[in-house]
C-alpha cells in the first residue's frame, strides 16, 4: 500500500467519535441515577458511529484511490485490514463469549448465539432478535464496515470516478428509500449494511471529490460550512422530541442527515483555511492519542463499563466515571500496544511503491 500523508486532525476526529460513543454508552448503563434531561442529552453520541463510517469511508476510498490499477491492489488491501481489523475482533469475542460470563458470573452462550458474530453478521443479528444472538451489540457497526471493506474496492477498481460519484448518488437516494419501505413494515433499519451505507458513502465522495487536488473545489467549503450550521438546528429537536419514537419516515430521513453532518464536519477539517483553529484542537497531542487507540476503545469500553457496574454498584458518580473510563483507557492502551501493534508491524510486508497514476488519487487507517 502507498505511503499516505496522515490527517492528524482526522486522529482527533476519529477520538471524539470514540468518547461520543463511550458517553452515550456509559449514561444508558448508569443512567438511572439521572435526571431525564441528561439521558436525553447523551443520546445523540450514538451518533459517534456515523462519525466513524465518514472517517473509514474517506480513508478507505483515499487509499484505494491511489493504488488501483498496480499490481498487488487487492492482495495488499485485503492483507492489511485483517492486520488491522481480525486480531482484536477475534480476541475479544473470545473474551466476551468465554472470558467475560466466568468474571460476571453469567453462562457461556451456546455457539448457535456465537455465529453471527464470529461471520460478522451480528448487525443481521440485531435487527433480527428471533436469531438469538448473544454476541457484542456494539459489533454491528463492525460487520457494516466489514461489508463495505469486502466489496468497495472491486467497485473502485472496475469504475472511473465520474461513475463512482454516480454509485455514490445512487446510493444515497435509495438508502432512505429503503429505510422508509423496511420501517413501514416494522423491520428495523438502524443496524443492517444496505441502510447505513450513506455515511461511509458521502466520506467516499469526500475522497474522490479531492483526489489530486491542490484545493477544494469552490462550492465545498461554503456547502459545508451551511450544512454544519444548518443540520444542528433541525437534527436537535428531532432527537429531544422523537428519539426513540421509530417513526418510518423520521427513521429514513434522520439517518441521512446525521452523516451529512459529519461529512461536513470532515470536510471542513480538510478543506476550509478558515477552520485552522478546530484543526489545532484537533491535533492536540492526547487526542490524538485516543484516536489512536479508538478501535481498542470502542471494542472493550461496554466489558469495562459492565465489570464496573457489576463489582463497583454502589460507588459515587465521580469514582464510577473514573473507574469505567479507567479500565477502557488501560485495556486500548495495553491491546495495542502489546498485542494490536505486533500485527500492524506486519503492514510493511504489503505496502505498494509510490506513484503517480493517471487518475491517481490519495489514507491514513
Amino acid at each position: 500500500m502507498a505511503r499516505l500523508n496522515r490527517i492528524a486532525s482526522l486522529d482527533g476526529v476519529r477520538a471524539l467519535a470514540a468518547l461520543s460513543v463511550m458517553v452515550f454508552h456509559f449514561v444508558a448503563l448508569f443512567g438511572r441515577q439521572y435526571p431525564g434531561w441528561l439521558r436525553q442529552a447523551s443520546v445523540p453520541g450514538q451518533t459517534g458511529v456515523d462519525l466513524f463510517f465518514v472517517l473509514s469511508g474517506f480513508l478507505i476510498t483515499r487509499i484505494l484511490l491511489e493504488t488501483a490499477g498496480r499490481d498487488g491492489y487487492y492482495r495488499a488491501f485485503y492483507a492489511r485490514r485483517i492486520l488491522r481489523i481480525f486480531p482484536l475482533y477475534f480476541a475479544y469475542l473470545g473474551i466476551h463469549f468465554f472470558l467475560l460470563p466466568l468474571v460476571l458470573d453469567a453462562r457461556i452462550p451456546a455457539f448457535r448465539e456465537q455465529v453471527w458474530s464470529w461471520l460478522f453478521l451480528e448487525n443481521v443479528a440485531q435487527t433480527f432478535p428471533a436469531l438469538g444472538s448473544e454476541g457484542p451489540n456494539h459489533y454491528w457497526s463492525l460487520a457494516v464496515e466489514e461489508h463495505f471493506y469486502l466489496m468497495w474496492p472491486f467497485v473502485v477498481a472496475s469504475c472511473n470516478r465520474r461513475t463512482l460519484l454516480r454509485i455514490i448518488g445512487g446510493i444515497l437516494l435509495l438508502s432512505p428509500v429503503l429505510r422508509f419501505v423496511l420501517a413501514s413494515r416494522g423491520y428495523g433499519v438502524f443496524y443492517l449494511t444496505p441502510t447505513r451505507l450513506d455515511g461511509l458513502s458521502l466520506g467516499a465522495g469526500i475522497a474522490i471529490v479531492l483526489a489530486d487536488r491542490q484545493e477544494a473545489p469552490g462550492w465545498m467549503v461554503p456547502l459545508s460550512r451551511t450544512l454544519c450550521l444548518a443540520l444542528p438546528v433541525l437534527l436537535l429537536p428531532l432527537f429531544v422530541e422523537f428519539s426513540g419514537s421509530g417513526d418510518a419516515l423520521l427513521q429514513a430521513v434522520k439517518l441521512s442527515l446525521i452523516p451529512l453532518f459529519y461529512a461536513a464536519f470532515v470536510a471542513l477539517c480538510l478543506a476550509d483555511g478558515t477552520f485552522a483553529p478546530v484543526r489545532r484542537i484537533l491535533e492536540a497531542h492526547w487526542l490524538r492519542w485516543v484516536g489512536g487507540i479508538s478501535y481498542g476503545l470502542y471494542v472493550f469500553h461496554p466489558a469495562c463499563f459492565r465489570i464496573v457496574a457489576r463489582f463497583f454498584p454502589a460507588i459515587p458518580l465521580p469514582g464510577t466515571i473514573l473507574l469505567a473510563f479507567g479500565l477502557s483507557f488501560l485495556s486500548a492502551w495495553a491491546s495495542f500496544r502489546w498485542f494490536e501493534s505486533r500485527f500492524l508491524s506486519l503492514k510493511r510486508y504489503f505496502t505498494l511503491p509510490s506513484h503517480p497514476r493517471s487518475e491517481g488519487a490519495h489514507a491514513q487507517h
